[in-house]
């Protein structure tokens, strides 16, 4: 190889990103819902271990149409069949991406479903459904109150962090834009694509996780928080989901190698112009 090839490509090198800057994740993409993506998208049939959620997860409990998705929360089959509500009593629709994802902004154009004891999440979660360890960034909305929104984030050893956000609009009466950007060093959450929360120091979730979407009833012992659930059947509507992976860091170039392989490439082109320039007298 030639000097001056040598140094074109050590240049190159030197301006590539750097391995392992880069969060391992699922790709980016844009679902307007409007029919089911069975290869990016399962719907849960399970239960939440534990509190505060009191509802089993079915898949019939969601729907597409109208160029939507529809998540269901109501008390059927449970009232007659409790066994296939997971001896709840009352039965919801999750949905949750087959793929886990890192670093980058999620996105959702959603309405809130409304009523006591009723919340609408949308989240990257990693814990018992999709891997360990535990760890959670989203956004909650509650039916009692939707003109507020909690922000969160969890992990594994330091717990959870909730923020309330005012806003300014009643979430369960249209849709909204809601959406969160996760990095190494920061959390900023949006709405409407105004930026309305963020955490910028402290430690942070890393683990990649999948995009969650969901309604559920409080559990009974979590009423002073988010109210009682009547049984009274409700519904959140997803416009659209997104994720759009983060920017690759742009790493700082080895000062000595990028000058020496740039002093080679430049003093090259010159010599070159200038041997154009003789053959052409």
């Amino acid at each position: 190889m030639s000097t001056s090839n040598r140094s074109f490509k050590l240049l190159v090198l030197a301006l590539l990103p750097v391995s392992g800057l880069v969060h391992a994740g699922g790709a980016s993409f844009v679902d307007s819902l409007s029919s089911e993506d069975t290869a990016r998208w399962a719907r849960t049939n399970d239960v939440f271990p534990g509190e505060p959620v009191n509802n089993g997860w079915r898949a019939d409990h969601i729907a597409f149409s109208a160029g939507q998705m529809e998540l269901r929360l109501n008390t059927q089959p449970c009232a007659t069949a409790p066994e296939q509500c997971a001896s709840r009593p009352s039965a919801s629709g999750q949905l949750r991406s087959n793929d886990t994802y890192g670093f980058g902004r999620y996105t959702a154009v959603l309405k809130a479903a409304a009523g006591q004891g009723v919340v609408t999440d949308f989240m990257k979660y990693t814990g018992a459904v999709v891997g360990v360890p535990t760890e959670l960034v989203g956004m909650h909305i509650q039916g009692q109150d939707p003109t507020r929104m909690q922000v969160s984030y969890f992990l594994s050893g330091t717990g959870a962090q909730y923020h309330t956000v005012s806003l300014g609009f009643n979430a369960s009466a249209g849709l909204h834009t809601y959406a969160f950007d996760w990095s190494a060093s920061s959390l900023r959450w949006y709405v409407d694509n105004s930026e309305v929360f963020s955490v910028v120091s402290g430690l942070l979730p890393s683990a990649e996780g999948a995009i969650v979407s969901d309604v559920w009833a409080a559990s009974p012992s979590t009423a002073p928080l988010f109210g009682t659930y009547s049984g009274t059947a409700t519904r959140a509507y997803f416009d659209s989901i997104a994720f759009e992976v983060a920017a690759a860091p742009v790493p700082e170039p080895a000062s000595a190698l990028l000058l020496t392989a740039g002093g080679g490439l430049l003093a090259w082109r010159r010599r070159r112009e200038t041997l154009s320039a003789i053959r052409g007298a």
